[in-house]
């Protein structure tokens, strides 16, 4: 005689297990994954009009002003003896904008837009974190600026015509304020993230920007609030080196979905009604 029980047993076990799967699915906010290095574009690739290369980001857009007399602007392929934050590969983006000699300001702007994910319907970002590199060698005293800008809702920059020794933080077009990272930390390099959470087009929309050192360690600034997406974009990442004394560098831009934890008593209830189905199965042997 054939062992139906046992087959039986295998095929609830498997249905659970598919459930189990496609709960999980359901759950994940969408959005699929981003990722670009310096390192995909080794051996000739960087440069004003850069292959858009790694996966999930649009097409570069590089804006170079006063590239073509003195003092310069423009950008290069950075190495490990040039700034901390390298990749694996050991390069970074690297990037100059020589201070200017008269009113003739350099400057060279960086912007790669977002792309829409599998359930969002916007390139805005949905339920996401977009994360990036940057350091520098010198912005100032008394010129430059040095920026990294998320859409038109966040911008990070450091000042070199300002007295005070701080990265500026604004959110929606408002006013920079300091956040207490000073130069030293910039130079050492930093990875800045940016967490983006609840409805696209919401004048509530939550985020929770934070900057840590990019050696690892402690968050050096953190700031959670709202924002609002039905005014104020984050629909691209923008990097800008103006008119500054040094070097200035970026890197590993990603985008990471959120995958939301499953609610414990939700959890519960799905391995109970597993668990009664096995016990019932086993009776009937």
């Amino acid at each position: 005689m054939k062992n139906t029980t046992c087959k039986n047993s295998r095929r609830i076990g498997t249905s659970i297990a598919l459930l189990a799967f496609g709960l999980s699915g359901v759950s994940a906010f969408a959005a699929g994954t981003a990722s670009d290095t310096a390192g995909n574009y080794t051996g000739g690739g960087w440069g004003a009009n850069p292959p858009n290369n790694g996966t999930g980001f649009g097409v570069w857009t590089v804006n170079v002003q006063n590239n073509n007399n003195p003092p310069y602007a423009g950008t290069y392929m950075a190495g490990p003896g040039n700034t901390p934050i390298v990749d694996g590969s050991g390069n970074a983006w690297g990037t100059y904008a020589n201070s200017a000699q008269g009113s003739t300001l350099p400057g060279i702007t960086f912007t790669r837009p977002f792309t829409a994910g599998p359930l969002s319907g916007s390139t805005s970002l949905y339920n996401q974190t977009f994360s990036f590199d940057m350091g520098s060698d010198g912005v100032g005293p008394g010129q430059g600026l040095l920026s990294g800008a998320v859409g038109s809702a966040f911008l990070l920059e450091y000042d070199g015509t300002q007295a005070a020794d701080t990265l500026l933080f604004g959110v929606d077009g408002g006013a920079l304020n300091p956040v207490g990272v000073n130069f030293t930390a910039l130079h050492a390099g930093l990875n800045v993230s940016l967490a983006v959470s609840g409805a696209v087009n919401s004048p509530t929309e939550s985020y929770t920007f934070t900057i840590t050192p990019f050696s690892g360690g402690p968050a050096l600034f953190t700031q959670s609030g709202t924002f609002d997406s039905s005014s104020f974009n984050t629909s691209q990442f923008v990097f800008s080196d103006q008119n500054t004394t040094a070097n200035g560098y970026f890197n590993t831009l990603n985008i990471t979905a959120e995958q939301p934890v499953p609610e414990p008593s939700s959890v519960a209830l799905f391995a109970t009604s597993g668990l009664g189905m096995l016990l019932s199965l086993r009776r009937r042997k």
